[in-house]
């Protein structure tokens, strides 16, 4: 005779039902509200992916020549998410301080210049935050003074030389020499860095030492120079002034695939370009930049999202033996913005008058193209280069200077000053021809 006796499920049979149970409501459930249950919520992003789109932006507002660095500063701060790591908001709110510092008059730098160098920092942050490697901090001179050194007026008128710049702090390979003419010494010891933006080289007993031998400082960063400061003897002559018209050869840059897939897909994309000239003594390069994202009409970031976005150092040219870049004339950056309608290349002259003379662009295609087949081609308009020498002399703009601030004898000034006004008479006649930059 068989019985039936009843059984307590045990409590590991009650476990498995449950899971099983839920995992039939998950598949269930899509089917229940017509589409995926996520769909009811807006997709949250991560916020690795929000700190990286916080920077671009800041990156990209800082582009516009006009912008107000100290608000996008503070706008970054405050977009920055709550879990970011806090290396990031420690750089980012010691950008802010730094910055704030190095804009007050003591610094001498303009207000473009500043504008430039937050954004390089910001790229900096954003580089080390993805994972990469920046490139060293280069220092930056925005002004010396006094700009040459009359050793009659040493140490009694002129007892130091001041650096303004950017940096000076995070330049452990910058070194300053004096050069004499039976060869240079290395001065750097006598640097005093009082500041991050600020740097003093002070003469006499308990400082560098002249005589007659003395004829400039060089200030040295990564095996080059960055900056150099005559020292006015009495044979000291005045620096030939020398100009050249330049054509810089086209460049083409690709930019990387940044977010989305790489199809835009006929949604734009809407393109952002900015080429500007970095100077210094030695050598010209172009930064280009290029960033093109999926869009709508509006230029409003399309649903998937698909973007390319980066910036390339091309190298333009290099001083002549014997001289020294004094400076460009003429605009040292061009932008341009536009939404992409085609899977054609596009092409927008931009005249005579400024740096670059012709956009061309290759946008949306047939398939598959971000980080692969979207780019951009400049061709330059012709540079206007003023260089002078860099032997033993004093240049014609820094003996009006000293002039103005009686910082050199009146009898050196006298010795020097009809040929001073000839080499700016020159100089004035180049100005006068160097807006024609017809190729």
């Amino acid at each position: 005779m068989n019985s039936v006796t009843d059984q307590k499920p045990s409590e590991s049979n009650l476990i498995s039902k449950s899971w099983s149970a839920l995992v039939m409501l998950a598949f269930a459930l899509p089917f229940l509200f017509g589409g995926s249950c996520f769909d009811i919520a807006t997709p949250i992003e991560d916020f690795s992916t929000t700190t990286e789109n916080a920077l671009n932006d800041a990156i990209d507002a800082l582009n516009n020549a006009s912008a107000d660095w100290q608000r996008i500063l503070e706008e970054l701060k405050e977009e920055l998410p709550e879990q970011v790591q806090s290396t990031v908001r420690v750089e980012v709110a010691n950008l802010v301080t730094r910055s704030i510092g190095q804009a007050g008059v003591e610094l001498r730098c303009d207000i473009d210049f500043i504008r430039v160098r937050v954004r390089q920092a910001i790229e900096r942050i954003k580089i080390k935050f993805i994972g990469g490697t920046p490139s060293p901090t280069e220092p930056s001179i925005c002004q010396v003074v006094p700009l040459a050194v009359d050793r009659a007026l040493v140490p009694g008128r002129i007892n130091q030389i001041e650096f303004y710049g950017y940096d000076f702090d995070q330049a452990s390979d910058l070194k300053v020499f004096h050069v004499r003419t039976n060869g240079r010494q290395n001065v750097t010891n006598q640097l005093d860095r009082p500041t991050h933006y600020a740097m003093t080289l002070k003469f006499g007993a308990t400082g560098v030492q002249l005589d007659d031998r003395s004829v400039r400082f060089s200030l040295e960063w990564g095996g080059r120079t960055i900056s150099t400061i005559a020292i006015i003897q009495p044979p000291t002559p005045v620096c030939q002034t020398r100009t050249e018209r330049f054509q810089p050869g086209p460049v083409t840059f690709m930019p990387g695939h940044t977010r989305g897939d790489r199809d835009f897909k006929g949604h734009g994309p809407t393109i952002n370009a900015r080429v500007e000239l970095l100077v210094n003594q030695r050598r010209i390069s172009a930064r280009v930049y290029m960033e093109a994202y999926e869009s709508n009409p509006n230029n409003t970031l399309k649903r998937d999202y698909t973007t390319v976005r980066g910036s390339k150092v091309f190298p333009l040219y290099n001083a002549p033996s014997g001289f020294r870049i004094n400076r460009v004339l003429g605009s040292s950056i061009t932008t341009h913005r536009y939404r992409d309608s085609d899977h054609a290349k596009d092409s927008f002259n931009m005249g005579s008058g400024g740096l670059v003379k012709r956009f061309l662009y290759v946008g949306d295609t047939k398939g598959s193209e971000a980080g692969l087949r979207t780019q951009v081609d400049v061709t330059f308009n012709r540079l206007s280069i003023e260089l002078v020498e860099t032997g033993d002399c004093v240049a014609a703009r820094t003996l009006m200077s000293l002039k103005k601030l009686n910082l050199i004898q009146s009898t050196t000034f006298q010795r020097l000053e009809s040929s001073a006004v000839q080499e700016l008479e020159r100089a004035i006649q180049f100005i006068d021809i160097a807006p024609d930059s017809t190729n």
